[in-house]
């Protein structure tokens, strides 16, 4: 088997993260696992969710940061997938909120600003990838590099 160039594969997974995607993110409630379809924001090499305060998923993360998300991928037929674990947390930099606030498409019709107290930020911070092309029945895994 040959080699894998782990800087093209990163570069190959991270060029299927846009400005925003649907994907699965997975949280952990007590020893039980919690998945639910996401708006998963990427700008600037971060990843966001906006989320309401009182969601499970924001009580569950302060209780356990570990998450993993899911990207399902679809390329002429062939389905395939993005796995990542890492960590998330609460994201209360009035900077950053207020830059989620301005790409994220639906914040207008469900919180009234930044400083709305139902607005949580998630910051999720993805270390450890498991990437399957479409197609392709085997997955390479690799760990984040940042340049």
């Amino acid at each position: 088997m040959a080699k894998v160039n782990e800087s093209a594969l990163q570069s190959e997974v991270m060029s299927y993260f846009g400005r925003y995607q649907y994907a699965y993110l997975s949280t952990c409630d007590k020893n039980q696992p919690r998945v639910r379809p996401v708006a998963l924001f990427y700008v600037e090499d971060r990843f966001w969710v906006v989320t309401f305060s009182g969601d499970a998923k924001v009580s569950q993360i302060r209780s356990n940061r570990n998450i993993e998300i899911c990207l399902p991928i679809r390329e002429a037929g062939d389905t395939g997938y993005i796995r990542a674990t890492g960590t998330a947390h609460i994201d209360n930099d009035s900077y950053n909120k207020r830059e989620a606030s301005e790409f994220c498409y639906f914040f207008e019709e469900y919180f009234s600003g930044v400083d709305d107290p139902d607005f949580t930020l998630l910051a999720l911070q993805l270390d450890e990838f498991e990437y399957m092309r479409p197609g392709e029945s085997f997955s390479q895994k690799f760990t984040l590099r940042k340049y």
